[in-house]
């Protein structure tokens, strides 16, 4: 354990993707990195998602993207560079593979949505087909006995996916192995300023000194955020993932519909999820929303309806009044950043938003401007 009356170059105050994520980056490019959280790292919304990776634009349309859809065009590479780096490091193998994905569209309506989707999809140079039902069957034969009644349906083969709990387990040995130190069930109380600069956090299990700051919570950032004096949108959104356990290669690759997926694993389990539930902090199943998504399975598979219940889980996601997330420096200090509030897109923006804030953090000039995504705006 790291002296704990120690300065840090960073003292991160969260350990989710995004936190873990930095911490990796930031100590590869020699910081020396403390990453305190109110639990386990990597327990949250970071273990609870379906590790459903989107493909982001083009390198040659980043000129026209917006700041996060350039965020995520940075991302996409980055996944699979990542993955081999992070096996390499830790031996830890996070289940990322490019399996591509079907975008299916249950009603005219949600037809005409995907339509527009796709026509963005074609804007920013992201690669797609739209496919009939003779194709969408060969893809996916399970898919066959109701893919006539699909309004529209696409094929992505650049969206990937990983094992968010390995994911975020091999993020937390890199950063073991790069001397990171890892503190868990630390609350913050207070942090302690002078001349514009915060000098320390003051913790549950004593204070902690950096020269720069970041916090990186999640959904709590809003909380640690006020013991700064700031008012910030950051609130949970509770999805719900339901994991039943079926014959391996029923699918081969992950289903959208709208909101709403299938996603297989190798060895035949199949999540389905996901809900959107403005509930609070309140973590937990639910009769209703389960009925609901098994439902929504058998209407897509209809083998499902005979699969058992393996378990059930929820997490909950940072989301914002705009659905951006917050990145930069906090003016009110001129040590103190922010990366949180990705609501859904977390882990697919993880490994870009870890680059751009080192570069920031660092005095570089990142990759991506993300100036909009301030808490000023």
């Amino acid at each position: 354990m790291t002296n704990p009356e120690s300065t840090y170059d960073v003292l991160l105050v969260g350990g989710g993707v995004i936190g873990l994520s930095l911490a990796w980056e930031l100590s590869r490019h020699g910081a020396k990195v403390c990453v305190a959280d109110r639990g386990l790292h990597g327990q949250e919304a970071s273990w609870a998602g379906a590790g459903m990776i989107p493909p982001g634009p083009g390198k040659d349309f980043w000129g026209v993207a917006s700041p996060v859809e350039h965020l995520a065009g940075v991302s996409q590479p980055l996944h699979a560079e990542w993955h081999g780096r992070l096996l390499e490091q830790t031996g830890i193998d996070n289940g990322y593979q490019a399996s591509g994905a079907l975008h299916v569209a249950e009603s005219e309506a949600e037809g005409e949505l995907l339509r527009q989707e796709a026509e963005h999809w074609r804007r920013l140079g992201t690669e797609w087909q739209s496919i009939g039902v003779a194709e969408l069957s060969d893809l996916e034969p399970a898919l066959a006995a109701r893919a006539n009644r699909f309004a529209a349906a696409y094929y992505l083969p650049q969206e990937s996916q990983l094992r968010n709990p390995r994911h975020a387990h091999a993020l937390v040995a890199a950063c073991q192995k790069q001397g990171v130190d890892l503190r868990s069930g630390v609350e913050i109380h207070d942090f302690k300023s002078a001349g514009g600069r915060i000098v320390s956090a003051v913790t549950s299990r004593g204070s902690i000194r950096a020269e720069q700051f970041c916090l990186t919570a999640g959904c709590w950032t809003g909380q640690v955020a006020a013991k700064l004096g700031l008012e910030l949108s950051v609130k949970p959104i509770r999805g719900q993932i339901v994991l039943l356990h079926g014959p391996a290669g029923l699918l081969s690759r992950h289903v959208n519909a709208g909101k709403r997926y299938v996603v297989p694993r190798r060895e035949g389990r199949l999540l389905i999820g996901s809900t959107m539930e403005d509930v609070g902090f309140l973590k937990q199943n639910t009769a209703a929303a389960t009925a609901e998504l098994l439902r929504f399975a058998a209407s897509l598979l209809p083998a499902t309806a005979d699969l058992p219940i393996e378990t059930s889980w929820s997490g909950l996601r940072p989301a914002t009044n705009d659905g951006l997330p917050l990145m930069g420096r906090i003016s009110r200090f001129e040590n103190t950043w922010i990366a949180a509030g990705h609501g859904r897109s977390g882990l697919q923006l993880s490994p870009g938003t870890a680059v751009v804030m080192r570069a920031l953090m660092q005095g570089t000039q990142p990759e991506v401007d993300v100036s909009s995504l301030g808490i000023e705006r």
